[in-house]
C-alpha cells in the first residue's frame, strides 16, 4: 500500500488498550491507513488528509475540538515528508502531545492539553 504510515498489530492493541472512553481510536494521515486499522480493529478511525494525505479534511481547530471533549486520545504524525500529515497538526500534535515511545510517530493527547 502507498501512502501514510503503516501501522502494527501491536500498535492496534495498544490503542485499543488505552481508547480510555474515546470515540475514535486513532487519527492518521490518510484513508489507506485508517482503512487497514478500521478492517483489523472493527473501531472507528480518522482520515486526516484523505486518499492520499494532500486533503485537507481535519482541521487545528476541529482535531483540537475532538480532543478537548475526549473523543479523541491518540494520532499518528507521519515523517515520511511526502504523504503525510497536515503540517500545522503535525506541529502542534509533537509540541502538546505525548509521544508513545513503543511506537514511532504516534501521540496522546488529553483534554488538558488543549490551551
Amino acid at each position: 500500500m502507498g501512502g501514510g504510515t503503516q501501522v502494527s498489530s501491536a500498535m492496534i492493541t495498544y490503542l485499543e488498550k488505552h481508547q480510555d472512553g474515546a470515540t475514535w481510536l486513532v487519527a492518521v494521515a490518510t484513508d489507506q491507513t485508517a482503512s487497514s486499522i478500521i478492517l483489523e480493529s472493527g473501531q472507528p478511525v480518522i482520515s486526516m488528509g484523505g486518499w492520499s494525505g494532500s486533503d485537507n479534511a481535519m482541521t487545528l481547530a476541529k482535531l483540537k475540538s475532538l480532543v478537548k471533549a475526549g473523543k479523541l486520545h491518540y494520532i499518528v504524525v507521519s515523517s515520511d515528508g511526502g504523504q503525510g500529515t497536515n503540517s500545522e497538526i503535525a506541529t502542534w500534535v509533537k509540541k502538546h502531545g505525548t509521544a508513545v515511545s513503543a511506537y514511532s510517530g504516534l501521540y496522546r493527547l488529553d483534554a488538558s492539553d488543549v490551551g
